[in-house]
């Protein structure tokens, strides 16, 4: 371990330099060198070719296509300084404002000047055109001339610039507004489970003290079986999907604390396939019908009566009923805080892919129905 350290630290200022030479020069892609390249070659052939006619003439084109590659090459020479020059300072220096044009500026005269005299330097050694007789007019003429055409290039590639940063700016903005409203179906699904998981709480608890002061050992009873159910139920409260299969367990244990309470007046049945008990659904939904179809449906009949949970796949969404054989829907009935609360996480999570029906039975009591898209057949925590 001490020798790899060593060998890290030893390596590190050779990491750092390429990190360093990556970011100056990123940026000079394939496409921009080829496309430099190109540029110089069309401006080289554009001013030869009154040459290229007296060649044809004199039969002496081979000459003059070997003189003028070798032209090309002090242009591609010349074009070095400038690419990495520009680019360098566009990448390292300042990023906006007055600071960056002024250094973009003295990149483009700078790296041209030093352009030209490699051109000329290199021209003088393989003995292609003037040299080093001609400085002056390479200082007067070619120097501004490339300067000039760097300067456009490098305005271009700010244009470019701008363009990125924008559509980059504008693709964050996006992603963080997607989030965003993520976030926000997130905190109002949870404010709307906390607002159910009071709700069944409560009249469970209420319902718990009423049955201890007549029978002390039915309220022990059924305090035992809440306390089951709590410890069944409060690690999975706060989980933002639940399967049918976990919610089938959470109903059977509120179920047998009601059938303390109520004795013979309350049957059940739960009747949800194995092939569907791994489907993801939202939590506490389920507990809250049943719930609802004891107090507001069983209660009201002295006889009590029946509740029955069922699952099943139509046309691929999934369909989850609640029916009972308590009273019925009245005229008012449907707009409780667990049903209003259910429609609510139901439209947030689902928007209008899933439902909640509610309907009176033929033969009395009432079905509430969740309907629910086509999902995952996986369940998740």
């Amino acid at each position: 371990m001490a020798q790899l350290n060593a060998d890290a630290i030893a390596e590190g200022p050779q990491y750092r330099r390429a990190f360093g030479w990556s970011r100056a020069l990123a940026g000079l892609t394939p496409p921009v060198v080829l496309g430099v390249a190109a540029l110089l070659f069309v401006r080289m052939i554009s001013s030869s070719l009154d040459k290229a006619v007296v060649a044809i003439q004199n039969h002496d084109l081979l000459a003059w296509i070997s003189r003028l590659l070798a032209i090309y090459g002090t242009l591609l020479v010349m074009a070095v300084p400038m690419l990495v020059g520009i680019i360098a300072t566009a990448n390292l220096g300042p990023q906006r404002g007055a600071k960056r044009v002024a250094a973009l500026a003295a990149a483009v005269v700078i790296s041209t000047g030093i352009g030209v005299l490699l051109r000329v330097a290199l021209a003088q050694y393989f003995q292609v055109g003037s040299g080093w007789t001609r400085i002056q007019a390479y200082l007067l003429y070619t120097w501004p001339r490339y300067a000039v055409l760097g300067g456009l290039l490098t305005v271009v590639g700010e244009f470019y610039r701008h363009e990125v940063m924008s559509l980059r700016a504008m693709r964050e903005a996006e992603a963080d507004r997607a989030t965003f409203e993520r976030e926000m179906v997130e905190a109002r699904l949870q404010v709307l489970q906390a607002q159910i998981e009071p709700h069944f709480l409560f009249n469970t608890l209420a319902n718990v003290r009423r049955l201890y002061e007549k029978d002390r050992g039915g309220g022990r009873m059924m305090l035992e079986n809440l306390m089951r159910y709590l410890e069944v139920a409060l690690p999975r409260m706060r989980d933002s999907i639940s399967t049918l299969g976990r919610d089938a367990e959470l109903i059977e244990a509120f179920l047998r604390i009601q059938q303390v309470r109520m004795g013979r007046r309350l049957a059940y049945s739960i009747d949800i396939p194995a092939s569907l008990r791994g489907r993801a659904v939202p939590p506490m939904m389920l507990l809250t019908l049943v719930e609802n179809a004891i107090k507001h449906g069983l209660s009201q009949v002295i006889d009590g009566g029946k509740i029955r949970v069922a699952a099943h796949e139509d046309d691929g969404r999934l369909r989850i009923s609640v029916a009972d054989t308590g009273v019925g829907f009245g005229s008012s009935s449907g707009g409780g805080t667990g049903l209003a609360n259910i429609r609510a996480r139901l439209a947030a999570q689902f928007g209008d892919n899933a439902g909640l029906v509610l309907e009176n039975n033929e033969i009395g009591g009432a079905t509430a129905t969740i309907l629910l898209p086509r999902g995952d057949r996986r369940g998740g925590a």
